[in-house]
């Protein structure tokens, strides 16, 4: 099992003009504040970095564009991540690039999964079988403060990109099937998929062969191509001179075309400025107030004369490139006809081939000659084809047995007993420390339990289920084991003696060797006396001294970003 860590995490707002750099401490760290302080939006960030973004984000942290940076460790080994927008790179500890791209599903997940372990495969909407995204690789370490403390299970946004997946992540996590299962899983659907559409090829190329046998003249007599020898040579050069005209326009058509995409993003990106420019004005015109303040970071902004006019300049400029570029793709598309046109005025040479094929030799035409041998030559195609899918059909048939067997073999029902019962073990345990009387053993015996309380009791008995889940897939998962992470866990009006059961519950029942991050309004009176991150200030977590110090750290992996 590989072990994840969090070091340091640095948060970037270009629009707001501020910043914000936290330290993770290996064991435990506490990030402390009243609400709106920004508390949860900085826990939230970490995630968002990796592309498992939490189930609800604030809005006004949303329009403020925060790019994240978060260094993080797997098995002692450091690594970078960067996200800016929905682009994303990953970097070794010499900021050097390992990958970077846009997307989550089948961009950075994919690269995430590789690095951590993650193997587990689901069927999406279609049927398929992917690598989810790396919020189902997170579910169980972060209990989020929106979403969490009333549905376990539920951390992130877009987990119903695949239906029922509650099960199969939980059997995943928890080790009851592990890594091998799922790419044994992985393999099966892949060769069962392979084989389907060899099949539906093999009844197409059946079909095929009897269309064409069906439509054929059978000739009864033997020919020799010789006495065609000047007309097949006339034939070739014929066919020759029109391939090579063919291939000069196609050739200048694929330049066009290409030119005419190119034109067209432009313009697409120049509409969406344009856009921007125009909503940026009409707010400044609408806005009475000399001075505006942003409600993220406290920062001034001047609305004045000049900045409105500086604006219109801005409009007028990109106004004219969009004119300009609609005119260039205007006239593109009337070259592109012009190559069409010369694409059809090639009958002529398709005429003279023509006349060359119906010339006759008796009761043959060159015509028959060149079907007749053409004919010969499809037959043996053809059964070269089929042969050679016989061949691959029956190869993935043996690939998906031996998957079949494999996932088997890893299906052991003493295992997964065993694990069952230590889930459940902890669980009775958690429970009764953390006081939820009315929640029996029948409401979480199923390791994937949909946890059901009511009032202040629910928030306890999710917490009891989360770290039996956690000490679970401590001794027997096969993924990377990430940073618990729980954020805000007092929640339902939880009296004084239950609110300091909770925190001090969360910071003493992480298990050994893992690193815990606990968010909470405060400690409720249970002594700790380790790191703490404060978040003191209402609405302004990003702070605009940190600004040029972050930027700078941060300057290095944009270049390399956009390499």
């Amino acid at each position: 099992m590989k072990n994840l860590q969090f070091e340091r995490l640095l948060l970037l707002s270009a629009r707001e003009k501020a910043a914000q750099l936290v330290n993770f401490d290996p064991k435990t760290t506490v990030v402390i504040g009243e609400n709106d302080t920004g508390k949860s939006c900085l826990i939230k960030s970490i995630y968002s970095a990796f592309g498992a973004d939490p189930a609800i984000v604030n809005p006004t942290w949303r329009d403020a564009r925060v790019d994240i940076l978060v260094e993080f460790t797997v098995d002692g080994v450091p690594y970078r991540i960067l996200r800016s927008g929905n682009n994303f790179g990953l970097y070794n500890g010499d900021s050097r690039v390992i990958w970077s791209g846009t997307g989550i599903t089948r961009g950075i997940g994919p690269e995430l999964a590789r690095l951590l372990d993650f193997e587990l495969t689901l069927p999406d909407r279609n049927g398929e079988l992917l690598v989810p995204p790396p919020a189902f690789l997170f579910l169980p370490f972060y209990v989020d403060q929106d979403a969490s403390w009333t549905k376990n299970w539920s951390s992130f946004a877009n987990l119903q990109m695949f239906s029922n997946y509650r099960r199969d992540v939980a059997n995943f996590h928890a080790g009851l099937r592990p890594n091998e299962f799922y790419q044994a899983k992985a393999l099966k659907s892949a060769s069962d998929r392979a084989r389907e559409d060899l099949k539906v090829e093999r009844r197409a190329l059946d079909r095929a062969s009897k269309r064409l046998r069906s439509g054929r003249t059978h000739l009864h007599f033997d020919f020799s191509p010789d006495a065609f020898a000047d007309q097949i040579d006339a034939l070739v050069t014929e066919c020759q001179a029109l391939q090579f005209e063919q291939d000069k326009v196609q050739r200048v058509l694929a330049e066009l075309n290409s030119k005419r995409a190119i034109l067209v993003e432009q313009s697409v990106i120049a509409e969406n400025a344009l856009a921007d420019l125009d909503a940026d004005y009409e707010f400044l015109r609408r806005e009475s107030d000399d001075e505006i303040i942003c409600p993220t970071c406290g920062t001034v902004h001047s609305n004045d004369f000049a900045n409105k006019f500086s604006l219109i300049s801005d409009v007028d400029t990109c106004r004219g490139f969009l004119i300009e570029v609609r005119r260039e793709i205007d006239l593109t598309d009337t070259q592109i006809s012009a190559e069409k046109e010369k694409l059809r005025s090639f009958s002529g040479s398709i005429q003279r081939i023509n006349k060359i094929l119906d010339e006759q030799r008796g009761e043959l035409k060159l015509r028959d000659l060149i079907e007749g041998e053409s004919e010969k030559l499809m037959d043996a195609s053809f059964a070269e084809e089929e042969k050679s899918l016989d061949a691959q059909i029956g190869a993935q048939e043996m690939k998906s047995d031996e998957a079949a067997q494999t996932m088997k073999s890893f299906d052991d029902k003493k295992r997964q007993e065993s694990i069952k019962g230590v889930y459940l073990h902890q669980m009775n345990s958690f429970v009764q420390q953390l006081q939820v009387p009315n929640l029996t053993e029948r409401n979480y015996r199923a390791i994937d339990s949909n946890i059901r309380e009511t009032g202040s009791d629910l928030p306890r008995a999710l917490l009891a289920y989360y770290f039996a889940f956690i000490h679970t897939m401590k001794r027997f998962s096969t993924s990377a084991f990430c940073p618990i992470v729980v954020d805000t866990p007092v929640q339902q009006d939880q009296d004084q003696a239950n609110a300091a059961r909770m925190i001090d519950f969360c910071l003493g029942q992480a298990p050994k060797g893992s690193q815990l991050i606990l968010g909470t309004v405060g400690l409720h009176g249970v002594k700790y006396d380790g790191p703490v991150i404060r978040t003191d200030k209402k609405n302004k977590l990003l702070k605009p001294e940190l600004f040029e110090e972050v930027s700078e750290i941060l300057k290095p992996y944009y270049a390399k970003l956009l390499q």
